[in-house]
């Protein structure tokens, strides 16, 4: 018998909230939105306008902590708000060449958010 696996694949870095504006560049043309989800693999844009699934960016990304990183990512998945508003329209990246140092600084962030809230 077939069965089916409908379980969320485990993600390998934590992820966490975050109210950002990004900019970002699609084929070099300037793009601003609102970052709503971060974690050491990837970030959630929030835009009424996602680019393709596929489609390579670059982000300027400024974290709360004062320090801002540069990186190349891909738009892995996109995301149509629906019309009461429980999911809001955007793109998943995952970061594609994210250096140690400012993975470091992104879980450190989630680390002092978690560490906040107890």
């Amino acid at each position: 018998m077939l069965r089916l696996n409908h379980q969320t694949p485990q993600r390998s870095h934590p992820r966490g909230p975050i109210h950002a504006t990004v900019r970002y560049f699609a084929w070099n043309e300037p793009h601003e939105a609102l970052a709503t989800e971060i974690g050491g693999g990837g970030i959630f844009l929030e835009t009424p306008a996602p680019a393709a699934e596929g489609a390579l960016l670059t982000l300027r990304v400024p974290l709360p902590v004062g320090r801002t990183f540069t990186v190349l990512g891909r738009v892995v998945r996109t995301v149509r708000g629906s019309w009461t508003k429980l999911r809001k329209t955007g793109m998943g990246i995952q970061f594609l060449d994210l250096s140690a140092s400012d993975r470091a600084a992104v879980l450190g962030y989630l680390d002092a958010r978690v560490a906040s809230v107890r």
